[in-house]
């Protein structure tokens, strides 16, 4: 479908984008925001709609007819954000927008999206000698951390309950841990009969854990286990843990072999990007 390439001064177009960034940023509806994240809203729309005017009036532009399927397609996916039919409409109203206006705003989208395709396709693919001169100067990058399959027990801290008192919650984790210790092939029992942690569930279970992703303390005992082992007690902001190391699962060097495509794709994107960024450059002059 061709549209033409309306104007920026569409009040249509400008509360459209005002209405994107204040749902994708902020998580509100633009009447809902405060005062300076309407004008950063607004700053944002002005530049957008700016650079839709540059690629959409360009040669490039002129050749762009996007699908009734894509821009029905789209359109659905913006009315899929909120409840019903009714939500949709009156989130519109109050934006100072109607479903046109949405679609003409979409079509633009669209198109700025095709030409800027269009553009960053014209660059030379990247070569095997670029990967792999990647692969050899970035080696910090191509390093997978040691994983460890983790289950933990928690026990919470709360005055008001008395198995949950400091004294009590103390008492109950290291009869816990002395259990785990000696059955420490029984911890998902126990963390499904004992632990206050909707992990519980699932036996403790917590996956594969990189360095890093529990609290410090935490991460600091089961780190130091052996497959098998049960570290503890040790408390967070959340209670008492003890933790069961079931796995490990060794880091390393990613080798050449996995990394290649993923670079190839990187620098790919990396070029299109500065393709693009000298293309409108060019295009402002």
């Amino acid at each position: 479908m061709k549209m033409p390439a309306l104007n920026s001064t569409d009040k249509g177009l400008y509360a459209y984008h005002v209405l994107r960034v204040a749902v994708d940023r902020f998580g509100k509806q633009p009447a809902e925001l405060e005062s300076e994240q309407l004008k950063f809203a607004q700053a944002q729309a002005d530049k957008t709609l700016a650079l839709e005017d540059i690629a959409l009036k360009s040669p490039q532009g002129a050749r762009i007819s996007i699908p009734d399927a894509a821009l029905d397609a789209a359109v659905r996916q913006i009315k899929a954000r909120y409840e019903d039919e009714e939500t949709f409409h009156v989130a519109m109203r109050e934006s100072g927008m109607t479903e046109g206006a949405l679609r003409r705003a979409l079509w633009r989208e669209l198109a700025f999206d095709a030409v800027m395709s269009l553009v960053g396709d014209d660059v030379e693919p990247v070569s095997e000698a670029e990967v792999e001169a990647f692969y050899a100067e970035h080696p910090e990058r191509f390093v997978k951390p040691e994983l460890r399959t983790a289950r933990h027990i928690l026990i919470t801290l709360n005055p008001e309950y008395p198995d949950n008192t400091p004294e009590a919650a103390h008492a109950r984790i290291h009869a816990l841990m002395a259990e785990a210790q000696v059955h420490p092939e029984k911890f998902a029992q126990l963390a499904l009969q004992h632990s206050e942690c909707p992990s519980a569930l699932d036996g403790g279970q917590l996956g594969q854990v990189p360095p890093g992703k529990l609290y410090a303390s935490l991460d600091a005992v089961l780190f130091q286990l052996a497959p098998g082992q049960v570290g503890g007690p040790v408390e967070t902001e959340a209670g008492l843990h003890i933790i069961y190391c079931e796995a490990v699962q060794p880091g390393g060097k990613i080798a050449y072999a996995q990394a290649c495509d993923k670079i190839r794709a990187y620098l790919m994107a990396e070029r299109r990007k500065t393709r693009q960024k000298i293309w409108f450059q060019a295009m402002k002059i």
